[in-house]
């Protein structure tokens, strides 16, 4: 275990710094779309299309940035990602049309993250071991979490009463904060030469990975349905590829990108299995919700955000208790009942929504929500990632955060795909589907029949999600308290 004369705080301050960082400019970017459109002089489909290419940046490189460690040591990989970050968020908020936005949102702050997500887990596992490190990893994912209501409240907030600018001076400001304190970050040496980099399984895992998330992100558009089979089936082919190439080179002794015999290990496959699955879940909630209420009511992103206090309350408080907890209790179990209160929150959720819904209605069971989702951060990383050796994190931190990626994606694609099923399906026969984003549903005579239906079976499908969670957990060693 690593040690550094700071207090033993210091390097989870700064990584929770830039994982708050890293998404409270994802979810702003998402609500600010409208704002984008008018100050860039361009359009909706643009925009959606930059906000798309971040995502395949993030996907696609994730693993590349996390083997980087391993080639110029990991504080220098963090830093060097955010430098790179930091030039991005200039770029993007100088920007003056959608091209200069692209490239610094998409391209470059893209690049800044895959290089200091990975950093910030292996910057824990290395750092803290025991019940320090279940802390550690409780907070980190509850930071994350709440950072991304976070974003909707001050983001929307400064959107709509200022500009989406403002939101990129805040992340510069925390940024500057984290270059200040840096030195407390533990460098590690090179354990790789760059002679031994394998080329031929970055590219087959770029391409593969660009592949299935493009056409996850497809799915979204129904006039590309025709090849999303396509993206997605060939993007499994060359992860199956990368997979079996990457073993091959094992075999010969040479360099690989990644360690892939770490995927069988059973408590990391499950874990990973949870992860995406939570990915989903949140992702997904955070995309139908905003989308109903604003549509409904008519609400702001800062209302909507407001309207999520409740959540946001549940999972940061429940992160932090519940990495304490784990020092009375046994991990899997505190994660399978986090994974059951998860699923009981969304039960409760599933039928409350009509044309007239409020906030107050949806507060009980989005905390309960709130308290399942903080349980689950609370030990799903740090259990994960401890079933595998210390000289494997970087590999290990590369994989999951890439299933994590991979589960955002999939649940905003797919929830909103069931969602729109389930709204048509529920429209009276003869009543027109269409209808202008952004239109308050109470405006065009939409029924609450069909508002229900496509809530409820969005509801349902995550709820399905959640007990294949629950099924994967069960399949997590035991590792005792943590003391």
């Amino acid at each position: 275990m690593e040690k550094h004369r700071f207090s033993s705080w210091d390097v989870l301050l700064i990584v929770s710094l830039a994982v708050f960082i890293l998404v409270i400019d994802t979810t702003t970017m998402e609500v600010s779309i409208s704002a984008l459109v008018h100050d860039l002089n361009t359009d909706a489909s643009t925009i959606q299309t930059i906000i798309s290419i971040y995502t395949l940046v993030k996907a696609a490189f994730m693993l590349i940035g996390a083997k980087l460690q391993d080639f110029i040591g990991r504080r220098r990989a963090f830093l060097i990602g955010a430098a790179v970050y930091g030039v991005g968020i200039f770029t993007a908020a100088t920007s003056q049309n959608a091209a200069m936005f692209l490239v610094g949102w998409s391209i470059l702050e893209g690049i800044g993250t895959v290089l200091m997500l990975p950093a910030t887990v292996t910057f824990i596992t290395g750092t803290y071991e025991g019940k320090e490190r279940a802390f550690a990893f409780g907070v980190w994912g509850g930071i994350a979490a709440a950072a991304s209501i976070f974003g909707l409240v001050v983001g929307g907030y400064l959107t709509t009463n200022y500009s989406w600018r403002g939101v990129f001076a805040l992340e510069m400001v925390i940024l500057l904060i984290i270059f200040a304190l840096h030195k407390v970050l533990n460098e590690t040496r090179p354990t790789a030469s760059w002679k031994s980099f394998d080329g031929g399984g970055a590219l087959l895992s770029v391409l593969g990975l660009m592949s299935l998330v493009f056409g996850i992100l497809m799915v979204k558009v129904p006039s590309e349905w025709v090849i999303v089979p396509i993206l997605i089936s060939g993007g499994i082919i060359l992860l199956f590829g990368f997979y079996f190439w990457e073993r091959r080179q094992i075999r010969n002794a040479k360099g690989v990108l990644i360690d892939v015999t770490i995927v069988p290990t059973r408590s990391f496959l499950a874990g990973n299995v949870v992860a995406i699955g939570q990915k989903f879940v949140s992702a997904g909630f955070m995309f139908i919700f905003p989308l109903f209420y604003e549509m409904v009511t008519g609400a702001s992103a800062y209302e909507t955000g407001v309207a999520l206090m409740p959540m946001t309350l549940g999972v940061v408080v429940f992160s932090i208790l519940g990495a304490r907890l784990a020092s009375l209790f046994e991990p899997k179990y505190l994660l399978l009942l986090g994974i059951a209160v998860t699923g009981a929150g969304l039960a409760s959720l599933r039928d409350i929504f009509s044309l007239t819904t409020t906030a107050h209605d949806i507060f009980p069971g989005s905390l309960l929500f709130g308290i399942g989702l903080g349980l689950v951060l609370s030990q799903v990383t740090n259990l994960t990632l401890s079933s595998i050796p210390s000289e494997r994190q970087t590999d290990a931190s590369g994989i999951y955060n890439t299933t994590r990626q991979l589960g955002s994606s999939l649940g905003t694609a797919l929830i909103g795909i069931v969602l729109a099923i389930g709204f048509v399906r529920g429209l009276p026969s003869g009543q027109p589907s269409s209808y202008l984003p952004g239109q308050p549903l109470l405006s065009i005579g939409i029924s609450d029949a069909a508002v229900n239906q496509g809530m409820e079976w969005a509801f349902v499908a995550m709820m399905l999600v959640v007990i294949g969670m629950f099924i994967a957990g069960l399949f997590i060693r035991k590792t005792g308290k943590i003391e």
